[in-house]
């Protein structure tokens, strides 16, 4: 990943956020929900990278947002 730009930025999000969710999941013992994030990570980056490449970033970006709504139990402020 060469470029750099806002794109690049929420790649590397994506990148480290969702595994830090699912510890986080894996901690608050939620296994399923920790199980099936892993499970549709991998469907974002084998799948979806595989049809179109461009996607995989907005696919794990809209799968964090829903973890840290259920493992959170609320949205993050960031003020």
């Amino acid at each position: 990943m060469g470029d750099v730009g806002s794109v690049a930025i929420g790649a590397w999000v994506v990148r480290i956020v969702l595994p830090t969710l699912i510890v986080q999941a894996l901690i608050e013992r939620k296994y399923r929900t920790a199980g099936i994030a892993v499970v549709l990570g991998l469907v974002g980056w084998l799948v979806i990278g595989r049809i179109n490449a461009g996607l995989v970033t907005p696919f794990l970006a809209l799968l964090e947002i829903g973890l840290v709504l259920v493992v959170l139990g609320r949205d993050i402020r960031l003020n």
